[in-house]
């Protein structure tokens, strides 16, 4: 569940901003509550205090008696009030939850039935480990030159081979891109919008986080879904720090083209 709150940029931005919402939420309760016990304290001094100047009037100190106590009341309200908000965000957090794990099913399903039907007797590519002996880096430059060659059978399998066998290297990422441009050129969207999900969701401090969301961008427009790809142009500059100057162009330049707000 927790990779489906990464299936598009915008989603991730949104669960992260109720999130951030609430820890502020929080912190402005703990906040409230601290000052609560201050004031407390200070009106029970006071309630105590013999050695008040006998000038000042029963009156004066009963009228500010009260006003700590109307205090406390106010704060009292702020706190119910607040957690009241917090409650919704966190409803509104698992409708999020539920909404984009649907969608993420519904996308695997896609990808599933998108696939190019041949009729042939060629057995669709299995993810297997990659073979003995090989090195990780070996077997991925090997990917990118069957890639480069348009041999995208064998670029597919190698690939993914990598990703099976080596998940936790640090081309891994790399690797998993290259495996949804496989897809994208095959002009299979929905498998290449998935690839491209899962190399941002899995490797987001990667080299290649910004291109798996634009790419990821530029399948869901290529399936029609307009919203989908919007939210991923549109919030592409956002979420990463630093982005390649051609990569936020070409984002900028494709919701501009969508009629993305």
């Amino acid at each position: 569940m927790k990779n489906a709150y990464l299936l598009f940029g915008g989603f991730l931005l949104t669960v992260s901003a109720f999130s951030a919402k609430a820890d502020y939420l929080q912190d402005e309760i703990n906040q409230i509550k601290d000052d609560i016990v201050v004031i407390q304290r200070q009106l029970y001094r006071e309630k105590n205090d013999t050695t008040a100047a006998p000038q000042e009037s029963v009156s004066n100190v009963q009228v500010r008696l009260g006003e700590y106590d109307q205090m406390i009341r106010d704060m009292n309200g702020k706190v119910e009030n607040i957690e009241y908000r917090l409650n919704t965000l966190e409803k509104k957090i698992e409708m999020i939850d539920k909404d984009i794990e649907l969608r993420f099913t519904q996308m695997k399903r896609q990808a599933e039935s998108s696939a190019p039907k041949t009729t042939n007797t060629t057995k669709p590519t299995v993810a297997t480990p990659a073979p003995a002996g090989i090195k990780p880096k070996d077997l991925y430059e090997q990917g990118l030159n069957d890639l480069k060659n348009n041999k995208l059978s064998d670029a597919e399998r190698k690939f993914s081979q990598f990703l099976t066998s080596y998940p936790k290297d640090t081309l891994a990422g790399n690797a998993q891109y290259w495996l949804g441009e496989v897809y994208y050129k095959q002009q299979n969207f929905a498998k290449a919008a998935v690839a491209f999900k899962n190399g941002y969701s899995k490797y987001p401090e990667g080299t290649k986080g910004p291109d798996c969301l634009l790419k990821l961008g530029l399948s869901m427009k290529s399936l029609g879904k307009k919203d989908e790809a919007c939210t991923a142009f549109t919030n592409l500059p956002t979420i990463f720090g630093k982005v390649n100057k051609d990569i936020s162009a070409r984002a900028l330049k494709e919701a501009e083209v969508l009629g993305c707000k």
